[in-house]
């Protein structure tokens, strides 16, 4: 596994992690501009638009939430800005998609809702792929494993601890959001009857994907006082929350819709 596939000048080259990730924006775009619903709240040209605010948003969301959350890199404040490298939270780039599209949306009087139950089914893809990059990167890691499909970094360029055997976290996770992808594609669309309930379920599955899963990976953050709040993981605790607004936005638009 390389984390680098192609060095350009200095720090700047071409990462595996960042060859996902496109990889994965590009099938996304893709799907969700040949979607007749989702064109049929906006132009494929706007969306075109609309797609670069959510690459920026998604960027700064997952690099400000990494920066809280973890504390070695926060020591450079520079980190925002290098973008060759790896560290994204997906829950923070969630987050600030969800702020930028809401904002764009209203200003436009534009009908969110819809849009973002359209997005919301192709968006693990893309996140899918994003795990696939941290898998290649070396971040995101998991816990000591005795597995035989444990994985063991050898490169000092990657971002996991070298020469020990762990579980392959990422690929957890990139299993899980394709199959999230799955399940809101030919099953999820079909069952619920009023708009923002995909999205709702979306955040739910992915917030609950990332729960699980922190339980397996060795790179968690934890909030050291009070003490009870180290029952949990920083992520785990956002996931919580964010599940809970997702089952209570469910309630509020069932309400309004009575």
């Amino acid at each position: 596994m390389q984390p680098v596939l192609l060095p350009i000048y200095g720090p700047i080259a071409i990462h595996a992690y960042g060859l996902c990730i496109a990889v994965g924006g590009l099938i996304t775009f893709g799907l969700l501009s040949n979607d007749k619903q989702a064109r049929s709240v906006i132009s494929k040209s706007v969306l075109t638009n609309l797609f670069q605010l959510i690459i920026l948003a998604a960027y700064l969301g997952g690099r400000i939430v990494t920066m809280i959350t973890e504390q070695s890199i926060m020591r450079d404040p520079l980190f925002l800005f290098k973008f060759w490298e790896p560290g994204f939270s997906i829950l923070g780039s969630v987050i600030g998609v969800t702020v930028a599209l809401a904002s764009y949306f209203y200003n436009k009087q534009i009908s969110l809702l819809l849009f973002l139950d359209r997005g919301a089914i192709y968006i693990p893809i893309l996140q899918s792929f994003g795990r696939v990059g941290c898998f290649f990167a070396g971040c995101c890691y998991g816990m000591p494993s005795t597995s035989w499909y444990a994985v063991t970094y050898t490169d000092s360029a990657h971002m996991a601890p070298l020469h020990c055997s762990l579980h392959p976290a990422q690929l957890y996770s990139a299993a899980t959001l394709f199959i999230i992808f799955l399940f809101l594609y030919f099953i999820q669309q079909y069952r619920v009857k009023n708009r923002g309930e995909l999205f709702c379920s979306y955040i739910a599955l992915i917030a609950t994907e990332r729960f699980l899963i922190d339980f397996v990976r060795w790179d968690r953050v934890f909030i050291v006082s009070p003490s009870f709040l180290q029952l949990f993981s920083v992520h785990q605790w956002i996931a919580l929350a964010m599940c809970f607004g997702a089952m209570l936005g469910v309630l509020v638009i069932r309400k309004l819709q009575q």
